[in-house]
Parts: C-alpha cells; structure tokens; sequence
C-alpha cells in the first residue's frame, strides 16, 4: 500500500479550499475601472450591521459599525463632498466569527485542530446619486486572531473586533479608492 505524504494531503485542502472559496467570494462583483473611481465623490458612507444584530451581536455589531465608519471615513477623506449629487459608499456586514483559541496554530490540517483565525465578511456598494449600482465587492476576510494582540489582555476579544473591522475597511479602499 502506498504512503501518502502530510505535504500532498496538506497541498490537496489548500487547492479545495482555495477553489471552495473563490466562486464565494467573487460571486456577483461588479468591478469599478480605476479611471471611474478616480473621479467618484462620496458624500455618504454607510456601514450596516444589522444581519449581526439579528443574530444577537449587538454589542458586536456596534463596535465593528464604529470601527470600520471610521476606518473608511479615514481612508476616504479625499474623495468626500457636501453635494448631494455625491454617491455612497454602503458596507453590509454579514458576518463575524472569533474563533475560540487565540495564541497559535493548531496544525496544518482540519483534523488537527485548523489555524486560529477570526473573520468578518460582508458585502461594499459603490450607489450612484439616482441609486445605481456602480459597484459590488463581496469580502470575507480572515486574519490570524493573535495579530490584534496577546489573549490574555481583559479587552482582547474588543480589539480583534476592531481589527477585523479596520483590515475590512482597508480592502473596501483597496478595491473602491481612486
């Protein structure tokens, strides 16, 4: 009988997970020409999290709203007018997920436990003045929960959301600034 390595199986989730993922997450796009973005002016930027409060996480679904308003407030500034000819910028978050160990790796494979990552996904809508859509990028983002800092600061699971809510933020920029 022949022996398969840990590095084939290993090779064979990482190749079906990346095409599981990537009819998810490019599913329905509409992308925004770079020449097009360039000339886009926001006078609002909405961040709605209300499929987070539906499920029970309004406390949650509150500090990532601040968070990522914020965040693309920031990352936006140059491309915001008062005119009320000006588009929106609309994020829907859909969903957040912890995972329960902070602090490490739990091996290579599923059985052994996966990676220790948190995730946040939702959907960024560039909306004309007439409410066109210009735009639509689905984002589900993963980040290694220890990034937002060691496990055993009393606030850690505050600042993993706020982290999952800036990176989030900084892909909409990525995708909708000029």
């Amino acid at each position: 009988m022949r022996s398969v390595s840990r590095r084939t199986v290993t090779a064979g989730v990482a190749a079906a997970l990346a095409l599981a993922f990537a009819g998810c997450v490019s599913k329905g796009d509409i992308s925004l020409p770079p020449d097009v973005a360039a000339t886009i002016r926001y006078a609002t930027i909405t961040v709605d999290v209300s499929a987070l409060q539906a499920k029970g996480l309004s406390d949650w679904a509150s500090l990532i709203q601040q968070a990522t308003t914020a965040q693309l407030t920031k990352a936006f500034a140059d491309q915001r007018t008062t005119a009320k000819n000006g588009a929106t910028l609309q994020v829907v978050i859909t969903g957040v997920t912890l995972t329960s160990f902070v602090g490490g790796d739990g091996g290579d494979l599923p059985m052994d436990g996966g990676s220790s990552n948190d995730y946040l996904e939702g959907d960024a809508f560039v909306i004309s003045s007439t409410g066109e859509i210009l735009a639509k990028k689905h984002i589900l983002l993963a980040l290694p929960a220890e990034e937002a800092g060691a496990w055993y600061l009393p606030n850690i699971d505050q600042m993993r959301l706020v982290n999952l809510s800036k990176n989030f933020a900084r892909w909409v920029q990525h995708y909708f600034h000029s």
